[in-house]
């Protein structure tokens, strides 16, 4: 029972913290309310060009990597379909 007790005073204590910090935080904050959500924004923009701009470099390598392997496989293709035809026409 004696935990019990104890809980509204852990609670106001968290209370009193909280509202401590965000009086603080106000209060000496850099920057105002207005430059802070511009200067967020516009780090957020920053990073989803960065990812667009990632995202489009790794696409045309995929696309690279890809005409290179259907032209291996075409090449492996004919050379097979080739050495069928032979081993077909030795019989």
């Amino acid at each position: 029972m004696r935990r019990n007790s104890r809980w509204p005073k852990v609670i106001s204590a968290f209370a009193v913290g909280l509202g401590a910090g965000a009086a603080l935080g106000v209060l000496f904050a850099p920057m105002s309310g207005e430059d802070t959500r511009e200067y967020l924004s516009s780090t957020a923009q920053d990073g989803v060009d960065e990812v667009v701009a990632s995202g489009k470099t790794v696409a045309r390598r995929v696309r690279k990597h890809m005409t290179v392997a259907a032209d291996l496989a075409n090449e492996v293709a004919e050379t097979a379909e080739g050495a069928y035809r032979e081993a077909r026409n030795a019989s």
